[in-house]
């Protein structure tokens, strides 16, 4: 085992702990004034820890803006920093100002930007081994993807249809544009795996891409659970599927991290 293969392993073992720990003090903490306090806090460290994280890599691949790599990395780079003011934005709004619950504010329009450049970082990556990507790649992506897409907007809809009237049309859109851009996010992604896992470029970077998956995957979860109890008027602050976006951001720190290793 190389030295890069034993750090990398000791780093996801970190991981997992710490998204171990975090399970256990939500189940022992749940409905308390700690978890409540601790569930604003939390996001913004781990999403400032997934934009290091992105930086390093930034850092790592930057020559300058004609170079592909670099744009990929600006673009992802961006993209978590947006998610990173969503956060911080979130938490000054709920500690601070002592707005409870607040949604849909600026927290969300930072969040929603940040697909836009997370958009981009991956079509850019995958313009790149556009060859690689044949029509049964696509297909296999359209079929993971496309029957959760398909359902999962009148699945929303549906199961909160006794709280839609009462909800007004901005946070009607916000809790579906949340799922939707997820999925939309999940399939680019998808197909970037599919690449590094089926293709002749296998076992390139074909963990980095995993783990950013399994990132997306968290929170195609956490924003389907949230949109739902948004709408239902029963999420709270310290709610269980707020583990989904810890875990989320975990995926991603270790993907661009890994993606440095691997490349």
């Amino acid at each position: 085992m190389s030295r890069v293969d034993s750090n990398l392993r000791i780093l996801y073992l970190l991981a997992f702990v710490f998204v171990l720990g975090l399970m256990l003090t939500y189940f022992f903490s749940a409905h308390s004034a700690f978890l409540s306090v601790f569930s604003d806090t939390l996001p913004s460290i781990i999403a400032g820890i997934s934009l290091l994280a992105s930086g390093l890599a930034l850092r790592h691949y930057w020559e300058n803006l004609e170079s592909t790599l670099s744009r990929i990395w600006l673009f992802f780079t961006l993209g978590m920093m947006f998610w990173f003011l969503s956060e911080l934005s979130s938490t000054v709004l709920t500690l601070v100002l002592n707005i409870h619950n607040p949604y849909p504010s600026i927290a969300d329009v930072y969040r929603l930007v940040g697909y836009g450049a997370l958009f981009s970082a991956i079509f850019v990556y995958m313009g790149i081994f556009q060859p690689a990507i044949s029509k049964k790649l696509v297909a296999i992506a359209t079929t993971v993807v496309l029957p959760t897409s398909a359902g999962i907007i009148p699945s929303i809809l549906l199961t909160a249809r006794a709280k839609i009237s009462e909800a007004n049309f901005t946070t009607l859109l916000v809790s579906v544009a949340y799922p939707l851009f997820d999925l939309l996010l999940f399939a680019q992604a998808m197909l970037g795996l599919l690449v590094f896992t089926m293709t002749e470029l296998k076992g390139k970077v074909g963990g980095a891409w995993l783990l950013l998956n399994a990132g997306i995957l968290m929170n195609v979860f956490g924003d389907l659970l949230l949109s739902y109890t948004n709408l239902c008027g029963t999420y709270y602050h310290g709610h269980p599927l707020e583990l989904f976006f810890h875990t989320g951001y975990v995926f991603f720190s270790l993907a661009f991290y890994t993606h440095i290793k691997e490349l």
